[in-house]
């Protein structure tokens, strides 16, 4: 039985179909070379987004002028009529697959990267974007000007129909140059271009109606709009729409984001995190659909397919923009039509994708360690000779090196010493926010249990224990453990370990002190500080420099969201003396001070737990690997993956 017979309903526009309602979104994967030429990674990668089963693929945010408008690094540069060459093998990897293929074409504008560009970058109105990532150096655009950059996009769109590209996908979202124009926040001429909304659409429709009349009727044209900027004096939910119907002349399908990419509380909402809200286009989306007569396709943190299902059935939207949850799960699709959802690994939300954007660097998953590798890693191959393998830890390292190996056609014994999978996963996902957390550890223990691999819980790996198994091969992924520090009072009883407190949020009292301010620490204050608890954050190193380690997007959601909104008190540079029956006493820049509370927090980070590392290594000094935490401090989920599974591949 078909349960998403709304996602797997066909859709035609202009002769082309759709053969469901999933579209791959844009992102960055940052493959392209140095200089922007398609490699065969990138090929190979909208090779696997075509193959995952959606309708479409949308190929990331491509400047249509260099010179003027380039804004990260890893972009494309489809500037050239050289870039023809390589686009060509983009489509023809879509469409091995049966998938069509779509490409953003955009133009920063005052959000040029000032490294990047090499002239004034373009603007309505010559003001400056006032974020750190944007050029100070703008130029009011001209007549000339405003005709170049049309030209450039007819061109751009010329090349990619060329191609073999089957549609274009205009962007104008996220406060982009063509954003910028309609935005009241951005846009100020005192010309036709400007003061009134009909004066501010007049150059996008220009641009529009340039594409539509040079790229034909057989082609189709996506435009992309923010829902709302979430910017002071930006673009509401009215404003789109009034676009919507006038831009639906030119454009067959109208995609909806949301927000700003340089304004931080703008910036979380068109790169949503496991913080965010579900589906948080969906009712601006039905706004739109009810204002027009083409396709409304709408994205932001819908992560299931049973959200696609809903958004569908309920009318908001009639395609549905997923990324992420297909970079975790490739077979998303496929495990939904055939009725194996349960086999389908669950996005984090983490934001590790998203860190490499923009940064040159390669992307890369959490949990889905084939991510932007696919070119190197195409399957696990089989094993060629049958081998013993011994995994002691059952975290996520652990559970993924044992799965790959059983996969492979390995003998695979896990020691567990507790009595449940999970490792300090268990800790870091009990907290209510992290519900997607718990979702990826329950399906990965699932996935472990029935992979054929014996499990030995409640089981201290011995070296005799070990020895017994006879090994060809041992993985140590032991993990780490939370650190306690010998400081006078902790063992006081109003003192608790982080993961105590996660586990019993009831118990804690009303004026906190969480110590670390590290993710632990930062996602325990949050839940506090959202509970009305009146929340102290206190570390060693200094306040400008709480959550440096963390992804942008996180850090902004934390510290220029939460944390002020709930008045979260920062001390930095003080170092922790004594616990005592009223709080805790530090050593600060002004000496030593008290502070009070009625809980005291301990989230002071982990360690490696490394009590076999020498033995073994001693032992099988040329068949041990050593994976994830234990290997090294401050390790995340993604190295433990990533070192579990291409060890697992090397066996």
């Amino acid at each position: 039985m078909n349960q998403y017979p709304h996602v797997f309903q066909p859709l035609k526009i202009r002769g082309r179909i759709l053969k469901n309602r999933i579209q791959f979104s844009p992102h960055a994967p940052n493959l392209p070379t140095e200089s922007g030429e398609v490699t065969d990674a990138l090929v190979e990668y909208v090779s696997q987004q075509a193959a995952t089963g959606v309708a479409f693929v949308t190929i990331s945010d491509c400047q249509i002028e260099q010179k003027s408008g380039a804004s990260f690094l890893g972009e494309m540069d489809i500037e050239k009529p050289s870039s023809i060459a390589g686009l060509t093998k983009l489509a023809e990897a879509a469409h091995e697959h049966g998938a069509l293929i779509s490409i953003e074409l955009s133009h920063a504008g005052a959000g040029a990267n000032p490294d990047m560009i090499s002239q004034p970058a373009y603007s309505p109105s010559g003001v400056q974007i006032p974020a750190p990532m944007c050029t100070p150096h703008v130029k009011a655009m001209d007549r000339a000007d405003m005709d170049h950059v049309r030209d450039k996009w007819v061109e751009a769109a010329m090349r990619c129909v060329a191609a073999g590209f089957d549609m274009v996908l205009v962007h104008m979202a996220h406060q982009n140059l063509i954003g910028q124009f309609l935005s009241p926040a951005t846009n100020t001429r005192t010309d036709e271009y400007g003061r009134s909304p009909e004066n501010r659409m007049r150059y996008p429709l220009e641009i529009l109606k340039a594409v539509r009349d040079a790229v034909g009727p057989g082609i189709l044209i996506e435009i992309r709009l923010s829902a709302q900027e979430e910017i002071p004096g930006g673009m509401m939910i009215d404003d789109v729409v009034a676009f919507a119907k006038e831009a639906q002349e030119y454009a067959d399908i109208i995609n909806l984001s949301r927000g700003s990419i340089f304004f931080p509380a703008a910036g979380v909402l068109h790169m949503p995190s496991y913080l965010s809200e579900r589906c948080l286009n969906a009712d601006f989306a039905a706004k739109v659909k009810e204002a027009v007569h083409v396709p409304v396709s709408v994205c932001g943190n819908i992560i299931t397919m049973e959200d696609a299902e809903k958004i569908l059935a309920e009318g908001k939207a009639d395609i549905v923009g997923m990324a992420r949850s297909l970079m975790a799960e490739p077979n998303l699709i496929r495990n939904a039509s055939e009725g194996h959802e349960e086999d389908s690994r669950p996005c984090l939300r983490c934001m590790e994708c998203s860190s490499y954007s923009g940064s040159g660097r390669p992307i890369r998953c959490a949990v889905n360690p084939r991510l932007g590798r696919e070119l190197y890693c195409k399957s696990k191959p089989a094993a060629t000779q049958k081998k013993k393998v011994v995994v002691i830890g059952g975290g996520p390292g652990g559970m993924t090196a044992a799965r790959t190996c059983a996969e492979r056609g390995h003998e695979v014994v896990l020691f567990e010493k507790s009595s449940r999978l999970g490792g300090l996963l268990n800790d870091a996902s009990s907290l209510p926010m992290k519900e997607l957390m718990r979702n990826y550890l329950r399906w990965s223990v699932e996935q472990t249990e029935k992979s054929g691999v014996t499990i030995r819980l409640n089981t201290t790996a011995t070296m005799d224990l070990i020895r017994a198994e006879k090994p060809d091969a041992v993985i140590l992924a032991s993990g780490s453990t939370h650190i306690k520090p010998n400081i006078p009072g902790i063992d006081t009883g109003n003192v608790k370990m982080v993961y105590e407190a996660d586990a019993d949020l009831e118990a804690i009292g009303k004026k906190v002190i969480v110590c670390g301010a590290g993710i632990s620490g930062i996602e325990c204050a949050a839940e506090l500080c959202q509970r009305d608890h009146q929340v102290t954050l206190l570390d060693m190193i200094p306040v400008e420099k709480m959550g440096a380690s963390l992804q942008p997007f996180l850090f902004m959601t934390f510290f220029l969201d939460i944390f002020p909104k709930h008045q979260v008190e920062l001390v930095g540079d003080s170092r922790i003396t004594a616990f005592t029956e009223n709080g805790l006493v530090a050593q600060t820049p002004e000496g030593e001070k008290s502070f009070e509370a009625d809980t005291v927090i301990i989230a002071l980070g982990v360690k490696p737990d490394q009590s076999l590392y020498e033995e073994i290594l001693k032992e099988y000094p040329t068949s041990s690997y050593f994976i994830g935490d234990c290997r090294a401090p401050g390790g995340k989920i993604l190295r433990a993956n990533h070192d579990a599974y291409y060890t697992a591949l090397n066996i």
